[in-house]
């Protein structure tokens, strides 16, 4: 356990780690930015000027040797995260990577197994269950009201019309974009033990992806990704046996129940919650990049464990991997 502050150092200072991660660190007071390490040093040295971290470096294990930070955030191409992943756990340190945690599912595997054997903290950046539009819509969900939950949905667009970091289209969108509403559908419903799923995706032209999910609960998902997209869409939607609620572009929530909560003066009437942001919200860049960075810090504080971790987007990979062999075979595939 951490006695005062969580000692925090960055591996790599790209853009996202600059224009999201970097300045939200700077948001949780229980952090100590201790160092920032890049290949480049003018990236490196750019961290001190505008986030303040103390020192910079340019070779993270001399980084690490010198500072003995409580916790490490490693943003850059996934075999980064991998290869760099697994050298800071076997080194004993907390370690928050950003998404995809490898470019394949062994790869994952290998980052979980790796942060078992550590015994210590390893967090992957799927910041969309860290929303708190996401976190109400699961607190919603949990509310004795809502009842069992039995259906759940995702629609998702996203402008990717080619497979990022050179893999194939579709497999390259399943991880950089298809990962978030994966692993907030996992947030909310749980291990995914089945799909079905239809596609097509054509570089540079057109890619479409649905899916029906079994859960290991008993809930039934539907999943429905496209790319080449204009704009960014997100919907993320959650039924039970006692009411319904909806999560749209990562900030508005609307909340139906059959337990109605002013008396009607029309039987017919619609009632409905809903939950958005404020003008005031304290995040950078996208929700989720301050909050998810929170639980990291508030996780090694206490010595508990985070409900996201490595293993959780392992089991992400491994269903949109399932995903992506059932569009190529035409079959069901049994997950787990």
């Amino acid at each position: 356990m951490v006695e005062e502050r969580v000692r925090v150092c960055f591996i790599g200072c790209g853009h996202h780690s600059m224009e999201s991660l970097q300045p939200a660190v700077s948001l949780i007071p229980r952090f100590e930015y201790v160092a920032a390490c890049d290949l480049v040093e003018e990236k490196a040295r750019e961290a001190v000027r505008r986030f303040g971290a103390k020192k910079w470096y340019t070779d993270y294990e001399e980084m690490v040797d010198e500072e003995a930070p409580d916790a490490v955030v490693i943003v850059g191409p996934p075999p980064m995260h991998e290869e760099v992943g697994v050298s800071c756990l076997r080194r004993g340190l907390n370690v928050f990577v950003e998404k995809p945690p490898s470019l394949t599912v062994e790869g994952a595997k290998r980052l979980s197994e790796a942060a078992k054997a550590s015994g210590r903290i390893c967090m992957v950046g799927t910041h969309w269950r860290h929303m708190p539009v996401h976190r109400a819509l699961k607190r919603v969900s949990e509310d004795e009201g809502f009842d069992e939950v039995f259906r759940i949905e995702a629609t998702y667009l996203a402008p990717d019309s080619r497979g990022a970091w050179g893999q194939s289209f579709e497999w390259g969108f399943m991880l950089n974009q298809a990962i978030h509403p994966m692993d907030c559908l996992q947030f909310l419903g749980g291990r995914v033990v089945e799909v079905e799923a239809r596609g097509v995706a054509v570089e540079g032209s057109k890619l479409a992806i649905s899916a029906i999910l079994r859960f290991a609960s008993g809930v039934i998902g539907s999943f429905s990704l496209g790319g080449c997209s204009p704009i960014f869409y997100e919907r993320i939607g959650i039924q039970g046996a006692g009411g319904w609620a909806e999560a749209e572009q990562f900030k508005r929530m609307r909340y139906a129940a059959k337990r109605r909560w002013v008396e009607p003066t029309d039987p017919s009437a619609v009632q409905t919650l809903v939950f958005e942001h404020g003008s005031h919200y304290r995040g950078v860049s996208r929700p989720g990049y301050v909050e998810e960075l929170e639980h990291f810090a508030q996780c090694i504080f206490s010595a508990t464990q985070p409900h996201a971790d490595a293993e959780d987007v392992y089991n992400a990979l491994k269903t949109l991997d399932s995903i992506v062999r059932s569009i190529n075979t035409g079959e069901r595939i049994r997950i787990y």
